[in-house]
């Protein structure tokens, strides 16, 4: 069980779970990162020594599909005035931060990023992630080209995935094969989908033997209702800590070193290793090394019924948020974004 002294070695992870407001400004873009900063004043003072402190996916702005024109109109940069603001915190209380900023996309005529940010101590942006698979057919943002993964705290790898991301096995995968050995996932994952949140935590930790921190939102918005149940899992796919469906927070130790111990020397269920070294005990002293997979050497060559244009059907959903985007475009050509720094 954690102690409120953290132990030398782990890394002291505070999850935190709530219901920000549908920010329509930046003033209700502020009023969401003052609720953070009160947050993280509890965080600090409840649990000291904490190392890391996790915030949902779209905590910053709110969420709704209507004000996905406010996150279009409010769509700020990384570094910017909000990773600005968090950066001032996190330098204040020396600790890190995984925060959301709807990150502006370069090219004008593409949609924004759904994204969050690792900021460390020292107040800087240490990894932005972009997500890579947002969820369709409502999501109506740029998926982001690539996996990144930063050393952390306490010997930490961090790699981020945002809520829908880890349902797709290839994206934790990735992060693993790029030597996180803490994957973070920010959600706001809803209801009727309650039964697959812990399935996913536990199957991704369990095959890449790393650990998953999911934090999620808790309440109510203008689109759909959220369970909660922000939780830890280890590297063999075990719940360490949970939060109910009601908005708190609650604080874990990790150990990385242990997932990495795992990867180096474990004979069996080693899933990283024996994925390209398969039956090295029939076949010594290393096994089958090649690629049988071919998802992976015939990427461009997938079956028909998965490399067809989307269905009639979702692309009447998907033309709904795109044609809110589209009016809110027009709109913030005449109303250029406020700061969102205090």
């Amino acid at each position: 069980m954690p102690a409120i002294n953290p132990i030398p070695d782990a890394m002291s992870v505070v999850l935190i779970q709530f219901s920000p407001s549908a920010a329509s400004d930046a003033k209700g873009v502020k009023k969401n990162i003052k609720r953070i900063g009160a947050y993280i004043d509890r965080a600090c003072l409840c649990f000291p020594g904490v190392d890391l402190i996790i915030f949902p996916e779209y905590s910053t702005y709110g969420f709704g599909f209507h004000p996905y024109a406010a996150h279009l109109k409010l769509a700020s940069t990384i570094p910017g005035p909000e990773t600005e603001a968090f950066g001032k915190i996190a330098k204040e209380y020396g600790v890190w931060l995984c925060v959301s900023v709807v990150e502006r996309a370069p090219e004008p005529n593409m949609k924004p990023y759904n994204a969050m940010v690792l900021i460390n101590n020292d107040g800087k942006v240490a990894l932005s992630y972009r997500k890579m698979i947002p969820w369709c057919p409502m999501e109506p943002w740029s998926p982001g080209p690539d996996m990144s993964v930063c050393n952390g705290p306490k010997g930490s790898k961090l790699a981020i995935a945002i809520c829908s991301d880890l349902d797709y096995p290839e994206v934790a995968r990735e992060a693993a094969w790029k030597g996180a050995n803490v994957i973070l996932r920010p959600a706001k994952y809803m209801y009727p989908w309650d039964h697959i949140w812990g399935i996913t935590n536990q199957v991704r930790a369990y095959e890449n033997q790393a650990y998953v921190v999911a934090v999620n939102h808790t309440g109510e918005d203008s689109s759909y209702a959220y369970f909660g149940r922000s939780m830890a899992c280890d590297f063999d796919g075990n719940i360490i800590c949970s939060l109910d469906g009601n908005e708190g927070m609650t604080k874990v130790d990790l150990y990385p070193q242990l997932a990495d111990a795992a990867r180096d020397r474990r004979l069996s269920n080693n899933y990283l290793y024996q994925l390209k070294h398969r039956g090295y005990t029939g076949l010594p002293p290393r096994g089958a090394t090649h690629n049988p997979f071919t998802i992976y050497s015939d990427w461009d060559n997938i079956p028909k019924r998965w490399n067809r244009d989307p269905s009639e059907e979702a692309e009447k959903i998907s033309n709904r948020g795109r044609k809110i985007l589209a009016k809110a475009a027009e709109k913030r050509k005449i109303e250029p974004p406020e700061s969102s720094e205090e």
